[in-house]
């Protein structure tokens, strides 16, 4: 008869398990965990230098397509009672998604089937997914989480198929719409820290008219997550737009940046997303609205606003 071996638990808390922890979205993550809870957190990623650890944040150098490192997290984690999980880790970029596919796969796919398999006592899972698994939307329509997933690149069937997994053993995924705002890492700049560079040094900046997105800032996103984690039940549903309200192109986005910092709304320069553009390799949907309806609907919410607009208003 095997024999199996119990590991004594140092405590008896719930942890936050943050999968990407050093990312855009997982640094906010971060700061909103220790600002509203009290709840201890491992910081998973593959780049941790610099970083350090306090007395509720412990930082897990993680290469998430490594089994033996998965393992050691699985081996932290048995130290608390269970673990609310984001999963973050990703190689997201549409273009080296189709310039590198094996590497996307393995890090897209195969190493969250092995992460799914191997990380116990887990309180609830939420994983990371994208706008982009719905593909090309209408202006006058938004994606409810039923409507048909067709994505037009390759990065958008990679989340597709890790959807899936996760669907399969019963967790719940968070599809993102576009993304913005300051980075918290100096070492790592957003497009929306470049925006402001260029603007506040009178350099024109060009962003897309026609592109049209249900965006949020980090900071309002990452609250919108924590809540739904922080008040987990099994009832929750299974998968879940997390957008703004508004309609906006990049160009609207790059006028209210502009305002915010009090600089000259003409160094945004509309451009059109033509079939003759180069800026991108690979294929991307001029307009996918999220709707966001479920979410408001799970969290009593009346309103969603990107962070920065709330501020102009």
């Amino acid at each position: 008869m095997e024999e199996k071996i119990f590991m004594c638990k140092s405590n008896i808390e719930t942890a936050y398990l943050i999968v990407g922890a050093n990312g855009f979205v997982g640094s906010y993550m971060i700061k909103n965990i220790l600002e509203k809870t009290n709840k201890k957190i491992l910081a998973l990623d593959c780049d941790i230098l610099g970083k350090e650890n306090t007395d509720r944040l412990e930082w897990i150098k993680c290469d998430v397509t490594d089994q033996s490192d998965i393992e050691k997290v699985n081996l932290k984690c048995s130290e608390y009672r269970d673990v609310k999980v984001l999963y973050l880790a990703a190689y997201h970029a549409p273009d080296l998604v189709k310039k590198f596919p094996k590497k996307a796969w393995n890090i897209n796919v195969t190493a969250l089937s092995s992460f799914l398999n191997t990380i116990d006592n887990v309180e609830c899972f939420f994983y990371a997914s994208t706008e982009m698994v719905y593909g090309a939307g209408e202006i006058n329509r938004k994606f409810s989480e039923e409507d048909m997933l067709e994505p037009v690149n390759l990065y958008g069937k990679n989340k597709l198929v890790a959807e899936s997994l996760v669907m399969g053993y019963g967790y719940n995924i968070l599809r993102f719409p576009f993304l913005i705002g300051p980075s918290l890492n100096i070492e790592k700049k957003h497009f929306f820290d470049i925006i402001v560079e260029n603007i506040s040094e009178g350099k024109p900046i060009e962003m897309f008219l026609e592109h049209l997105k249900t965006p949020l800032d980090f900071d309002t996103l990452t609250n919108l997550i924590l809540k739904l984690m922080e008040n987990f039940t099994p009832e929750i549903p299974k998968c879940i737009n997390v957008s703004g309200d508004d309609v906006l192109s990049k160009y609207d986005i790059g006028l209210m940046i502009a305002k915010k910092y009090k600089c000259d709304e003409k160094l945004i320069v509309p451009i059109s997303m033509d079939s003759d553009n180069k800026i991108f390799s690979e294929k991307r949907a001029n307009c996918t609205l999220l709707d966001n309806s479920l979410l408001k609907k799970t969290l009593g919410i009346s309103e969603i606003k990107i962070g920065f607009r709330r501020e102009n208003e």
